[in-house]
């Protein structure tokens, strides 16, 4: 039984998600400046974060739990070494999570430690608003592994069939498989408007490409990548 005799994720998740986001958005950004607002609102606001910061945070729950489960059940069925790579991303999706929700904070309302005030420039209970490297750097990071994985990695698979290991039975596991196409050309959509509009000025195409916006397409491939493996490592004999 191969990687591509596997069932995979649900349409609905993989494609219907992310195309829901996207049309959303260009309905709000050429109909409703107020669903525009609402949608890509930030955590600062006095109500709270928008439909694609509370998003982030949603679609990457059920990855923790799904990585968690892959820890504590199928850990048998890969390489030994992969057990630290699926522990790094599934403590990268709590961190993920836990962050954008300042780990309770925009939820329960309960003040920051004066410490944590005093080097935080938002005022909030989190790290990525105390240095780069909590934040743009690893997300950085994050980007180029998904756009390398999940576009790059299929076309030199597809005119090079056994280039990148392909072969190995390692790697159905750890290369994504094509569920994450959607997700990531929506985000190169997303990223190249916020470039455009910081190129020209355009505060228009900034909301287009908006990083909360960017965000959940970052946090929704994450969760695609844990849950797909999860899927499928269930339906693999034991």
């Amino acid at each position: 039984m191969n990687r591509y005799s596997l069932r995979d994720l649900p349409i609905w998740w993989w494609a219907g998600i992310p195309l829901v986001m996207l049309l959303l958005t260009l309905y709000a950004y050429f109909n409703s400046a107020e669903l525009m607002t609402l949608l890509i609102r930030r955590d600062v606001h006095p109500d709270g974060g928008g439909i694609a910061e509370t998003g982030t945070v949603l679609v990457l729950l059920p990855a923790i739990v799904a990585g968690i489960a892959i820890l504590r059940h199928y850990r048998d069925r890969l390489p030994g070494w992969m057990f630290a790579w699926l522990a790094g991303w599934t403590l990268a999706c709590l961190y993920f999570a836990g962050e954008e929700a300042s780990w309770g904070q925009h939820y329960f309302h309960w003040g920051s430690p004066e410490t944590v005030r005093s080097l935080n420039d938002q005022n909030e209970t989190n790290l990525h608003n105390i240095s780069p490297w909590f934040d743009q750097k690893p997300r950085t990071l994050v980007e180029l592994w998904i756009v390398f994985a999940s576009l790059i990695v299929p076309v030199v698979h597809r005119f090079r069939p056994r280039a990148l290991y392909a072969d190995r039975d390692w790697a159905r596991w750890f290369w994504p498989t094509a569920i994450g196409i959607p997700t990531v050309l929506i985000f190169l959509f997303s990223f190249v408007v916020a470039l455009i509009a910081k190129i020209t000025g355009r505060p228009d195409l900034h909301q287009l490409g908006s990083n909360e916006l960017r965000e959940f397409y970052i946090a929704l491939f994450m969760s695609s990548y844990l849950l797909s493996l999860w899927y499928r490592l269930r339906q693999q004999p034991t």
